[in-house]
């Protein structure tokens, strides 16, 4: 397996009391797959994914990528290359100063220390690969709409060619038609690229459409998983017989 996660917990002090964000929470990727997180909002999902990333570190618990320790490994940049995030609002996720070639320049220049000049191509075919126009190079992030901009995120995601990328609700803010266009563009990169996705969404319906497999979280934890049909077709715990019901007013 790629990606293992072992037992994690998050807390928090909120009003002078302890919260659990996500509690005991152990599941696996595996690498080429797309793999759904499904939940209602408040459910821990985002906090598990910045655990997955390295962005917070839990109380207890740990994951392991490549089995690599993500928390005590030494190549920090092969962790961080090689592991993505696509955040939910592409507007608070962009410097507003820079250009779009900027965004996506900076994220080369990381790793690679390529320079400006040396990078406009391959600018151009990660647009490409995200299906934009190069025209959109030079503008800046209020230039665009939320699902250009979104795109943008990906492409830059994509940047270093990374095993795993977690998307974090990216299709929340998106019409029906780009939200669909963003479902194409994943299962091609899978394909193409074989590259694993963890895609977080409140709908379980879309995650049907995409995913290879899904976990349902509750209160912070893993209640459900498995392949999304199974799980759609015969629900097991009673929130995600929830989600399904709320999934029927949601078609994307």
């Amino acid at each position: 397996m790629m990606l293992e996660v072992k037992n994690i917990t998050v807390e928090f002090k909120s009003a002078g009391r302890i919260v659990k964000a996500v509690s005991g929470v152990d599941f696996f990727l595996e690498p080429g797959k797309i793999t759904g997180l499904a939940g209602e909002s408040g459910c821990g999902k985002t906090t598990l994914a910045k655990v997955v990333l390295g962005i917070i570190k839990p109380q207890a618990g740990t994951v392991f990528f490549d089995n690599r320790d993500i928390f005590f490994s030494k190549n920090r940049d092969y962790l961080r290359r090689n592991m993505q995030m696509v955040f939910q609002n592409p507007f608070s996720s962009c410097d507003p100063r820079y250009t779009v070639f900027d965004i996506l320049w900076e994220s080369a220049a990381v790793f690679r220390k390529i320079r400006r000049a040396e990078f406009f191509n391959e600018a151009i075919r990660l647009l490409a690969d995200v299906d934009i126009s190069d025209k959109i190079l030079m503008r800046y992030p209020h230039e665009l709409s939320g699902g250009q901009l979104q795109r943008v995120c990906i492409a830059r995601s994509l940047v270093n060619s990374p095993r795993l990328v977690v998307l974090d609700e990216p299709t929340s803010s998106l019409d029906v038609t780009t939200a669909s266009k963003l479902m194409r563009l994943l299962m091609h990169l899978q394909k193409e690229r074989g590259m694993a996705f963890l895609f977080i969404s409140h709908n379980l319906n879309l995650l049907r459409r995409l995913c290879d497999a899904c976990l349902i979280m509750h209160k912070g934890q893993i209640v459900e998983r498995g392949p999304c049909g199974e799980i759609y077709a015969n629900p097991q715990h009673f929130y995600t017989k929830t989600l399904i019901n709320a999934s029927h007013n949601h078609c994307v």
